[in-house]
């Protein structure tokens, strides 16, 4: 058990299962829009988006608890003791992040959206150094989230800024300390309890409130062909499978070591919607937005292998 946990702290198994992760929620940039065409709903039909994000986290939810009941069933059941934290977790990183990301989205550019990925990033490093004794706030881990920003900034030179909206870049902002709040929290209450269980929980709680949100202003959601029913489960196992890897990495490492990886997810969403738009994506400004955020991710794990724990 003890060199199958170390494994799960292991330099190298950290950055491929966070790469993994990082590469499919970065999918879901482009499946997202293909999904709004494929249900028909308008970029401001904030209530239906909602009950389209409901859906897919709710159902991610099942997936990981089906999982989870094949592998240990008694596990699965939520105890007293669990409902109020694993409610809180679903709170923060599902309900929230989601809520004030798909209604402040509508006022904001895609460039400053993908800018504002990097505040969930630079939000985990803080707020863990804040919330755990043993993940301190230093020196490298701030320049490597400084050079990983700044490699997200390169990628969207020349993009769309404009002014500061309240209720867009402000909700968006919101939207990403609610999930870098969420990463601490799932460290926190997962020392005494099985992850699968908090991912199955968490996505279901905060899925489905999100899906009566969506449907108390009013919200729809019309499977007019196939494509829906397959877009719909593509996103929710998608979601299921990052959400579940994702806890389990935060359960045996620093939440500073584990949420620096988020900086690769507008560059893989680009990378995505380059191949799925059919566009070339091996420019120069997309390569060098690629090396500086991987700098910035090796320069805030570099001690690791020296100290030979997280």
């Amino acid at each position: 058990m003890k060199n199958k946990d170390s494994l799960k702290s292991n330099i190298i198994f950290v950055a491929v299962v966070a790469v993994f992760c990082t590469l499919l929620w970065g999918s879901a940039f482009p499946c997202i829009k293909i999904g709004y065409e494929l249900f028909r709903i308008e970029s401001s039909d904030v209530p239906s988006i909602l009950m389209f994000a409901g859906a897919r986290f709710f159902f991610a939810g099942i997936i990981v608890m089906c999982i989870g009941l094949v592998r240990q069933p008694k596990k699965m059941i939520l105890k007293k003791r669990d409902i109020i934290p694993v409610s809180v977790l679903g709170f923060f990183q599902t309900f929230l992040q989601y809520l004030l990301l798909y209604t402040g989205i509508v006022n904001v550019s895609g460039t400053k959206s993908a800018l504002f990925t990097s505040v969930s990033t630079f939000g985990s490093v803080i707020l863990s150094a804040i919330a755990f004794r043993t993940d301190r706030l230093t020196v490298r881990k701030l320049i490597g989230c400084a050079v990983g920003i700044t490699g997200i900034v390169v990628m969207n030179i020349g993009g769309e800024l404009g002014g500061f909206l309240l209720l867009g870049d402000g909700l968006v902002i919101l939207s990403n300390v609610s999930g870098a709040a969420g990463n601490v929290i799932s460290k926190k209450i997962s020392q005494k309890r099985d992850p699968l269980q908090i991912s199955a929980w968490q996505l279901i709680i905060g899925g489905g409130a999100l899906i009566i949100s969506g449907i108390s202003a009013g919200g729809r959601l019309v499977f007019y062909e196939a494509g829906c029913y397959l877009m719909l489960l593509y996103l929710a196992a998608m979601a299921g499978i990052a959400f579940m890897l994702w806890t389990m990495l935060l359960f045996h490492n620093d939440v500073s070591r584990v949420a620096v990886y988020n900086l690769l997810i507008p560059v893989f969403g680009a990378m995505w919607s380059g191949i799925f738009l059919g566009e070339n994506i091996f420019t120069l400004i997309n390569i060098l937005s690629l090396v500086l955020v991987s700098s910035g991710i090796f320069i805030v794990n570099i001690s690791v292998s020296k100290k030979g724990h997280a």
